[in-house]
């Protein structure tokens, strides 16, 4: 009951606020997160892993080799209770999303997002698509969906290697990816197309197609999934594991039969799936500006980049994610500031809220679930 009276109070205000979650992974931070003062800062000698990763609005539990219960998991904020949103979400699903939402979603909130901090490259990898990861659960360790994902690169110092390696040259066979891989020495790059990480522009992944993410700070918004497959031996100068590489597979080989080479070799993958920011269509906000970032073209997800100049009315078609980026100020007259997320409830994002920019200009990212008309329902029981 005092779970439900605490949620029930938030509801109230028209969000919910979230705590930050950290992630472990086999790659090290770049000491840009607000747990790392240096890079490499985050490293836990005990899993021989870092925290490089910020997970948002999350209701998807990490998949790493040695699991942590409810790792990933996003909590609201709410001192003295631990209350995780998937929680909220079965006590309050229906007032949370809205009809609308709930009947296609349930008591979900099927997207993820991410800052990523790497300190160096991440990992030569690909994600799996849907199709494979419902035709196939056990391989893929019981995840509901496979992975498209996309990034915004944010202004930030990005790194030594603000450069990300995406897809496979044309002509590219199952067996010359083996080969490459199995010659180790970063060779299997040789084999993979380049972009740059340009702060304020970003790139969609297709599930399936292999990418190696740059040092650029990242923020990453994806299908809620934790699905991946390494295709380097070597990260960050240790040797990994069979299981650490391609967890649910016997060989390598068997994992590479997964791959979509027919995008992934495509020779106009790099200019289609680049993104730069759109104006968001109608009148800007009085107030301030805002532009798609995340494109609803792309239907998984979607997102804006909200510039606060001084006070800005937001109304949108259903709940949506929100992290401050920049500056502080108020939502519905609650003070927000940069660093905090929190999930904006159905009534107060479609009726209308109010963002106020204190002191300067306040920045916000909105994420967004897909539209419930392009949502299908995982058949992988959660």
């Amino acid at each position: 009951m005092r779970l439900e009276q605490a949620l029930d109070r938030l509801l109230a205000g028209g969000f919910l606020p979230l705590r930050p979650t950290y992630v472990r992974r086999l790659y090290p931070d770049g000491g840009r997160l607000p747990i790392a003062h240096r890079p490499g800062g985050t490293y836990i000698a005990r899993w021989r892993m870092w925290r490089p990763e910020r997970w948002i609005g999350s209701t998807v539990p990490a998949r790493n080799p040695q699991r942590i219960a409810d790792e990933g998991i996003s909590r609201l904020d709410v001192p003295g209770l631990d209350l995780p949103l998937p929680v909220a979400l079965q006590l309050r699903g229906r007032e949370i999303l809205g009809s609308r939402h709930y009947a296609a979603y349930g008591p979900d909130f099927p997207v993820l997002v991410k800052i990523l901090d790497p300190g160096q490259t991440i990992g030569f990898h690909f994600h799996a698509r849907d199709v494979d990861v419902w035709k196939h659960p056990r391989r893929f360790g019981g995840q509901r969906f496979g992975k498209d994902e996309a990034y915004y690169f944010l202004d930030s110092p990005r790194g030594p290697i603000p450069y990300t390696h995406v897809g496979l040259l044309p002509g590219t066979t199952p067996r010359d990816l083996a080969d490459a891989i199995a010659d180790g020495g970063g060779r299997v790059l040789e084999l993979s197309p380049v972009i740059h990480q340009k702060i304020g522009a970003g790139f969609f992944v297709p599930a399936g197609v292999p990418h190696r993410p740059g040092t650029a700070l990242t923020l990453e918004v994806q299908q809620p999934s934790d699905v991946s497959t390494l295709l380097e031996h070597v990260s960050a100068g240790r040797v990994l594991s069979e299981r650490e590489m391609h967890p649910g597979f016997a060989s390598l080989r068997d994992a590479l039969a997964f791959i979509d080479y027919t995008t992934a070799c495509d020779p106009t993958l790099l200019r289609r799936c680049a993104l730069t920011p759109e104006p968001v269509r109608g009148r800007q906000p009085r107030g301030g500006e805002e532009e798609w970032i995340f494109p609803p073209r792309f239907r998984k997800f979607s997102g804006k980049r909200l510039v606060v100049h001084t006070r800005v009315e937001s109304h949108e078609d259903g709940p949506y994610l929100a992290l401050v980026w920049r500056g502080r100020g108020r939502i519905n007259g609650a003070r927000i500031r940069a660093g905090a997320e929190f999930l904006v409830i159905a009534t107060a994002a479609t009726r209308g809220h109010v963002y106020e920019a204190v002191g300067g200009p306040m920045e916000i990212f909105k994420i967004f679930p897909p539209a419930p008309q392009h949502y299908r329902k995982s058949p992988v029981s959660p």
